[in-house]
């Protein structure tokens, strides 16, 4: 293999969320008790498709930081494997969080703007349970 071909296990893991979050579908949300709805033209319209955007723009602006950091995907992506995002115990940061755009990230906290400027802050957990998958793997 060559150098150039060779990735880093960051560079495998972002590869993987990106992956993951691009196989989510656009159209529905993929599992239950994510009930974003926000005003649309036509009564209330779902927001999913914002969320699943706002997950790819975290890959692609903090991803690095988060695999550096130590972030898991579950961490990050996670949903309890039957009951989905209805236990908190098992929900990712950037799945129980209304879409915001990371501003800051640590080692045991993310950072998510927020419009009357406080930032939402979710830390990460100290322990992952073994019921938490990734999203993109809720119901498979």
């Amino acid at each position: 293999m060559s150098a150039a071909l060779a990735l880093t296990d960051s560079a495998r893991l972002i590869a993987s969320w990106r992956a993951g979050v691009l196989s989510l579908p656009e159209d529905r949300i993929p599992c239950p008790v994510m009930i974003w709805r926000e005003p649309g033209p036509s009564g209330r319209e779902g927001i999913w498709r914002t969320v699943r955007k706002a997950m790819l723009l975290f890959v692609d602006e903090w991803g690095t930081a988060a695999a550096d950091l130590g972030w898991s995907t579950e961490a990050l992506f996670g949903v309890h494997r039957l009951a989905g995002a209805a236990r908190s115990d098992c929900t990712g940061a950037l799945v129980t969080i209304y879409p915001r755009r990371c501003i800051a990230l640590c080692e045991r906290e993310i950072h998510l703007d927020r419009l009357n400027g406080s930032p939402v802050v979710d830390r990460r957990p100290a322990f992952i349970s073994p019921d938490c998958v990734p999203i993109w793997l809720f119901g498979k």
